[in-house]
C-alpha cells in the first residue's frame, strides 16, 4: 500500500489527485451548452457520461433525476426518497436546500422553484466562492420570479468572471454565476468566456466534477499516511518541500493552488506532517502554520472550517489541537479550550456531527486524536482530563459495537462496510483495543485491496455538503493511516503519538 501511494507522487513531491466525475456538475453543464446551440461534441461525451452514470445500477436516485432531467428536460417528480438532503442535519442545511433546489430546476428537474425570503440568501461573514454563489443563486430566483435586478447586482459575478482561471478552482460554483449571468446581453461575452475556462477541465469520460483536483490537501493527507508508516525520508523530504511552498500569507494552506482560502483541514494535516518528518527544517512554517490556527480558533474554543466566528466542528478542532499539541506549551490553552469544546459537543451515544466526511469514523479519529493530545502532554486540569478521558471511552466505544460482521465499518451504524470508514475507527480505536476487532478489521481490509496495493471505496468526502466527492487516493491514504495507528511497530511508534 506504501508504494501504491508512493507511487502517485511526481518528482517534485506533489500528490496529483483528480476528482471523479460527478453528475451534479455534468448536469448544469449540459443544461447551460444546450442553450448555448454550440459545443456538440463536449456535448456529445456528456450526454454520453450523464447516460452511463443514470444506468449505473449503484448509483443514487438523486443522480439519476439530475441525469435525466439534463438530458431529456423533463421535470420529474421529487419523491422524499430520491431527496439528496433526506435527513441532513447540520448548521449549512437551510443554505443547502436552497441551493439544491436552485440545481434542480436549472437542470430541469424541477420546474418551479419555492419563494424564499432575502434572508435565505445571506452571505455575510461566508467564505470566498460561497459570497458570489449565494448572490448568484439570488439572482437566479428572481429572473424566476421576474423580480427587478439592478446592475449593480450583476457586477461582483462580472468581476469574479473576469478572472484569468475558474474563481477558486470551484465549478459548482462557476457554473451557477454563468446561470445567473446569462440572461443579461450585455455579459453574454464574460458567459461565453466562462464557458470556454469550464470545457477546457472536461474530463477523459466526458464528464465534470467540483474541482479538477484538490492536490495540496490530498498530498497531506497521503504525506502523512506515509509518514506514519515509516516510509523513505527522500520521498517525504519531496512531499512536505512542496507543501511548505505553498504556504498561504496567513500562514495557512489552501485545499489546491490557485485557491485564495485557506482553511483548517489542509492547514492541520499539512503542519502535522512537517513537524513529524522535520520539524527544524520547517521551524518557520510551523511557527506560522500554529499562529494561523490560534487565530482563527473561535471564542467558544472550537475551530471552524475556514474564517474565525464561522461556526465550529469536531473534525476541525480535533484535527487543530493534534497540530497544535506538537508544540504543547506554546499552544497549552489554545488545546485546552479546545478540549473543553469537544466534550460539550459530543453527542449522546458518543459520536460527534460529520463536517465534511459523510463517514461518522472521521470526526471521531480527529476528535480522539485531538483529546488524546491534550491528555498525553497534561495539559488539562483535572477535572477537564477525567471528562476527556470519558468522552474518548464513549468514542472508541461506539465504533466497538458498531463494527459490522465482516469486520469492516461503514459511514453510518448500519450502513455497508467501506475502506475509508474501516481506516477512520482503526485510527480512532488504536492498538489497545481487543485483537479480535482488529484482526477482523484486518482481514477485511484484506480482502479488498487491490493487485497494485491501492483501495477503491464508496465516496466519502461531501463538497458542498452532503454531495459526495470522490478523491481515489483517499480510500488507500486513510486505510494506511488506519492500519498504522492500529498495527504500530516500533519503528513508527514516536512519543506522544495518539493511538
Amino acid at each position: 500500500m506504501r508504494g501504491h501511494l508512493a507511487g502517485l507522487v511526481d518528482a517534485q513531491g506533489r500528490l496529483h489527485c483528480p476528482c471523479r466525475s460527478r453528475v451534479l456538475e455534468s448536469a448544469l453543464t449540459l443544461r447551460l451548452l444546450a442553450d448555448t446551440g454550440r459545443h456538440h461534441q463536449a456535448r456529445a461525451r456528456l450526454h454520453s457520461f450523464l447516460e452511463s452514470a443514470s444506468a449505473q445500477p449503484g448509483g443514487s436516485a438523486p443522480d439519476r433525476i439530475l441525469a435525466r432531467a439534463a438530458m431529456t428536460r423533463t421535470p420529474l417528480p421529487r419523491a422524499e426518497d430520491n431527496d439528496a438532503l433526506a435527513g441532513f442535519r447540520h448548521h449549512t442545511a437551510v443554505r443547502k436546500r436552497m441551493l439544491m433546489d436552485t440545481v434542480l430546476y436549472l437542470t430541469g428537474a424541477l420546474g418551479t422553484l419555492p419563494r424564499r425570503a432575502p434572508e435565505a440568501f445571506a452571505a455575510e461573514g461566508l467564505h470566498s466562492w460561497k459570497r458570489p454563489e449565494m448572490l448568484a443563486c439570488r439572482l437566479i430566483h428572481a429572473h424566476h420570479d421576474t423580480a427587478p435586478v439592478a446592475v449593480a447586482d450583476l457586477e461582483p459575478l462580472a468581476a469574479v468572471l473576469r478572472g484569468k482561471r475558474i474563481h477558486e478552482r470551484n465549478h459548482l460554483s462557476h457554473l451557477l454565476y454563468l446561470f445567473a449571468l446569462r440572461p443579461y446581453r450585455a455579459h453574454q461575452r464574460l458567459v461565453d468566456a466562462g464557458i470556454e475556462q469550464l470545457l477546457a477541465t472536461q474530463g477523459a469520460d466526458g464528464g465534470f466534477s467540483l474541482s479538477q483536483d484538490i492536490d495540496t490537501w490530498v498530498t497531506s493527507v497521503a504525506g502523512l499516511a506515509l509518514s506514519e508508516a515509516g516510509t523513505d525520508r527522500a520521498l517525504l523530504d519531496r512531499i512536505c518541500a512542496w507543501l511548505a511552498a505553498r504556504q498561504a500569507d496567513d500562514g495557512g494552506w489552501s485545499f489546491t493552488e490557485g485557491v485564495a482560502q485557506t482553511d483548517t483541514d489542509t492547514a492541520y494535516t499539512v503542519l502535522t506532517l512537517l513537524h513529524r518528518h522535520s520539524p527544524a527544517r520547517h521551524a518557520h512554517t510551523l511557527e506560522r502554520g500554529h499562529a494561523y490556527l490560534r487565530r482563527i480558533q473561535n471564542p467558544d474554543g472550537g475551530w471552524p472550517v475556514y474564517l474565525r466566528t464561522n461556526p465550529s466542528e469536531a473534525a476541525m478542532t480535533g484535527g487543530a489541537m493534534t497540530a497544535l499539541a506538537d508544540r504543547p506549551r506554546a499552544n497549552a490553552a489554545a488545546i485546552a479550550s479546545g478540549a473543553r469544546w469537544l466534550i460539550r459537543n459530543q453527542q449522546s451515544d458518543g459520536t460527534f456531527e460529520r463536517g465534511w466526511s459523510l463517514s461518522e469514523g472521521n470526526a471521531l479519529f480527529r476528535a480522539a486524536h485531538g483529546l488524546h493530545a491534550a491528555l498525553d502532554h497534561r495539559l488539562l486540569d483535572p477535572e477537564t482530563a477525567g471528562h476527556a478521558r470519558r468522552a474518548v471511552h464513549r468514542a472508541t466505544s461506539y465504533l466497538r459495537t458498531t463494527q459490522n460482521n465482516d469486520g469492516g465499518w461503514g459511514h453510518r451504524h448500519g450502513s455497508p462496510s467501506d475502506p475509508i470508514s474501516t481506516g477512520y475507527a482503526l485510527a480512532a480505536l488504536g492498538p489497545t483495543t481487543r485483537p479480535t476487532v482488529l484482526h477482523a478489521a484486518g482481514a477485511y481490509l484484506s480482502t479488498l485491496q487491490q493487485p497494485d496495493g491501492g483501495f477503491d471505496s464508496v465516496p466519502d468526502t461531501a463538497s458542498p455538503r452532503p454531495i459526495p466527492l470522490d478523491l481515489p487516493a483517499l480510500a488507500p491514504a486513510y486505510v494506511l493511516r488506519g492500519l498504522t495507528h492500529a498495527f504500530p511497530t516500533p519503528a513508527q511508534a514516536r512519543p506522544g503519538q495518539q493511538q
